[in-house]
């Protein structure tokens, strides 16, 4: 079968809810994904399946036993092989004709330009906060729009979109000062701090005061089940669709979806608060 027909064979449930033309958008569009991990995995597999045409994809490990809870590509099968390599390969399961840029690597100033040049769309699902902050600041320095988000114990999570010449990520989110350098261990170290703060919070709405007290001390890691990671994946992957395919996204930045699976009202859309959002509590 050729790739033409294979493409549009996969991808005709699709149409009705998406036009023929927005399908071709997809088809041309180049996404990178930051973090292959419970979030980013989740969505390489969802940026196949919709049909996007190019998938980079980027993260530093290998699979562990821990990551099956919850990370749609960890199986037996695969524990200690790279992340990036059995996303690319389980990508091109789903469509062999797909093209792909997989790489194994930690993201940083000094490598993320050239891995976000010529792409779409960036998708962000890494979890140290200085790396979320380079990966939008340089997106919006390459005039490239990128999608956010982050997810706390025990069912919260946050997600948004963020575009050039508008509001930038450190700002809404008062991470750092808008363009301040991380290259300073310091500053690196005051933008991790505010991971402290969150899994504090996040006592405040029912995680277990004893995790947080390990996780501040570096004894253990952030928590996560697999219903948290696979809903952000879900409302991540559909405002970079919205994007790619020219529809407004839910959460245009200064908005957010906030997710809450213990509320009685689980997602909703909000606008950030005169100031910007307080990440603390996101």
């Amino acid at each position: 079968m050729s790739s033409d027909l294979y493409y549009w064979e996969m991808v005709k449930k699709n149409i009705g809810v998406y036009s023929e033309k927005e399908q071709e958008s997809l088809r041309n569009a180049k996404v990178i994904i930051f973090g292959l991990g419970g979030v980013g995995g989740y969505e390489a597999i969802l940026c196949a399946r919709m049909g996007i045409g190019h998938i980079s994809g980027v993260d530093p490990d290998e699979f562990e036993i821990s990551n099956i809870n919850r990370q749609m590509l960890a199986l037996s099968s695969v524990v200690d092989q790279p992340k990036a390599m059995v996303a690319e390969n389980v990508v091109k399961d789903i469509n062999p004709f797909i093209s792909t840029n997989f790489i194994q690597a930690k993201v940083d100033e000094d490598n993320v330009e050239e891995l976000i040049k010529g792409h779409d769309i960036v998708i962000e699902a890494v979890d140290d906060m200085p790396s979320r902050v380079i990966i939008h600041r340089t997106a919006r320095n390459l005039c490239i729009p990128s999608v956010g988000m982050s997810g706390s114990p025990p069912t919260r999570g946050f997600v948004s979109s963020f575009f050039p010449n508008e509001v930038p990520y450190e700002e809404v989110l008062n991470v750092c000062k808008v363009g301040q350098k991380l290259t300073d261990p310091e500053m690196r170290e005051q933008v991790a701090e505010i991971k402290k703060g969150r899994a504090w919070y996040s006592v405040e709405k029912g995680a277990p005061k004893e995790w947080a007290e390990d996780f501040c001390a570096g004894k253990v890691g952030w928590i996560i089940t697999p219903m948290r990671a696979h809903l952000l994946s879900l409302f991540s992957f559909n405002e970079a669709v919205q994007i790619l395919t020219g529809r407004e996204p839910l959460a245009r930045a200064p908005k957010g979806i906030l997710i809450d699976v213990d509320s009685p009202t689980p997602v909703k859309v909000e606008t950030a608060p005169e100031g910007g959002w307080d990440y603390t509590t996101l």
